[in-house]
């Protein structure tokens, strides 16, 4: 009976040390090491494998956990049911995006460009309206203040990014 139990605590041992070394292993692996394994390891079907790729890139906040921490910087952009012209919700997105550009551009932040900005405040600012008070009749409107320094505002938010991005 003494021997049975030895004999089960130095399984037991092993297997730690196995699963200690493995995961020593997994994190001498560089980032696109353990990219590559990972991808290996679903395609092989290899759940258990996975899960120990998978938990390393977690722990390291790589590949897919990469900025799992950060909030979703999201746009909510709520029509009314009346809108029927097609191209109206495009026209939309894009002048709430460029008023939204201008916005971080002025503070010259890096925060979400919607965060204390929603879609109904960017109509309510631009067109004196709320968005549910929206009609198709609008669509002129807001195209013009999509285009309004277009191209110039982008390019200059783009540089913004990268600076925020350097930091």
């Amino acid at each position: 009976m003494r021997r049975a139990s030895h004999q089960i605590a130095a399984v037991a041992v092993l297997v730690c040390l196995a699963n200690f070394a493995a995961a020593e292993d997994l994190a001498s692996l560089s980032d696109v090491q353990l990219a590559e394994r990972t991808r290996e390891a679903v395609v092989a079907q290899d759940a258990d494998a996975a899960l120990d790729l998978l938990t390393e890139m977690q722990r390291r906040g790589t590949g897919i956990f990469a900025a799992a921490d950060r909030p979703a910087c999201e746009e909510v952009i709520d029509l009314p049911d009346g809108i029927t012209d097609w191209k109206f919700r495009a026209v939309a997105r894009q002048a709430y995006f460029r008023v939204a550009m201008s916005r971080r551009l002025e503070e010259g932040s890096c925060a979400c460009l919607f965060e204390g900005f929603t879609f109904d405040a960017f109509v309510a600012a631009e067109l004196g309206k709320s968005a549910s008070e929206l009609t198709d009749a609008d669509r002129p409107t807001l195209e013009s203040i999509r285009d309004q320094d277009r191209r110039a505002t982008e390019a200059r938010f783009r540089d913004l990014e990268q600076s925020c991005r350097a930091k």
